[in-house]
């Protein structure tokens, strides 16, 4: 990050990050010392992307005003960071990650389940999205099911793949077809138009972008898999990083304020995570697994001979989805790890509150 911010490293001597969250807006600040960089305080508030608020800055600031507070220092001017550090004052690096607002959600096609559906997952699971629905041509449902559905759900993104290069391309039409029947609108916005990646059979790229240009953003990578045994996930998955920033991010209350703030891309936070869990397995050559347990969502990465995973429970978190937790675990599972006696009916209260309040924190 640090050469496309224009710094140089060892002009750093203290960085502020944060992380909006779905709940919670995180902050850190890290200093260098004679013994390298360590963390020093941290911070956090309720996430503000939400009614009554409706701007991301709020939260930011108020985690940051938290660190302020901690480390005896200054680093707010009013509303703004002070950057770079000046004696004791600022700091040198504001960066920050976020998956406020329900994070990346998208849908993705490929024309085998087995094998472009699931490399189309990857990718997009790779780029830190959740993935609302696969659509696939033996997937079992009728065109109209599959129309209803690409209605219905209103993602953030689609990425449309399918057919190996110089393959057959009638199939991969039918898809961009279904797609131009089902209309789809953006989950954030009605004034724009929704961002689609198509990184499927080379050979169809003309005649998709005559059925599609004109009707969504659309964006064309390499083939994600050029060949039956070959994967080639890095360019659909880079682009739909890219676009989460340009569309997704863009739309959501506050952001193109925060963008501002940071030399560096706003990145979404499984991705940073999962760079992370990477750079420790490459570094100490070793299998890594890594749990993200979020208010709105559990992410699982793993590394394994050198390949990296990453899975997401889009329905699993400990705020907004909390009370699926209680239905897949039951409440006999919850209650073995209550450390009082607690009403069954008390319990299940208590949950939903949380579900419903989601950025309230228990008193007791």
């Amino acid at each position: 990050f640090v050469t496309t911010a224009g710094i140089d490293p060892k002009n750093i001597r203290s960085i502020l990050a944060t992380d909006c969250g779905s709940t919670t807006t995180k902050a850190i600040l890290i200093e260098r010392g004679d013994s390298g960089y360590r963390l020093v305080v941290r911070g956090e508030a309720p996430t503000t992307v939400e009614a009554p608020f409706e701007d991301v800055t709020r939260g930011v600031l108020n985690a940051v005003k938290e660190v302020e507070e901690l480390a005896g220092r200054k680093m707010l001017d009013g509303d703004r960071i002070i950057t770079p550090q000046r004696g004791t004052e600022g700091v040198d690096l504001y960066l920050s990650t976020s998956s406020a607002g329900g994070g990346l959600q998208m849908m993705v096609s490929g024309l085998v389940l087995q094998m472009t559906g699931e490399s189309a997952q990857r990718a997009a699971l790779g780029a830190g999205a959740i993935v609302m629905d696969v659509i696939a041509q033996n997937d079992g449902r009728r065109p109209h099911e599959k129309i209803r559905r690409l209605r219905q759900l209103r993602p953030d993104m689609i990425l449309l793949s399918g057919g190996t290069d110089g393959g057959d391309q009638k199939r991969v039409i039918e898809m961009a077809e279904l797609l131009v029947a089902a209309d789809p609108k953006a989950r954030l916005g009605a004034d724009y138009q929704l961002p689609v990646i198509y990184a499927g059979n080379q050979d169809a790229q003309g005649i998709i972008r005559d059925l599609l240009a004109s009707r969504v953003a659309l964006s064309v990578v390499p083939n994600l898999r050029p060949s039956l045994e070959r994967e080639n996930l890095g360019p659909a998955r880079d682009a739909i990083h890219d676009l989460f920033m340009e569309h997704v991010m863009a739309h959501a209350p506050g952001y193109k304020k925060l963008m501002t703030w940071s030399p560096v891309p706003i990145m979404p936070t499984p991705g940073a995570v999962g760079l992370i869990i990477e750079k420790v397995a490459a570094r100490d050559r070793i299998a890594v697994v890594g749990v993200d347990i979020g208010g709105a969502t559990t992410d699982v990465f793993s590394v394994f001979q050198g390949v990296f995973n990453r899975t997401v429970s889009a329905n699993l978190g400990m705020s907004y989805s909390v009370s699926n937790v209680m239905a897949e675990a039951g409440i006999d599972n919850i209650l073995r790890w209550v450390p009082f006696p607690v009403d069954e009916v008390e319990l299940r209260n208590r949950i939903k509150n949380k579900m419903i309040r989601p950025t309230t924190i228990p008193q007791s």
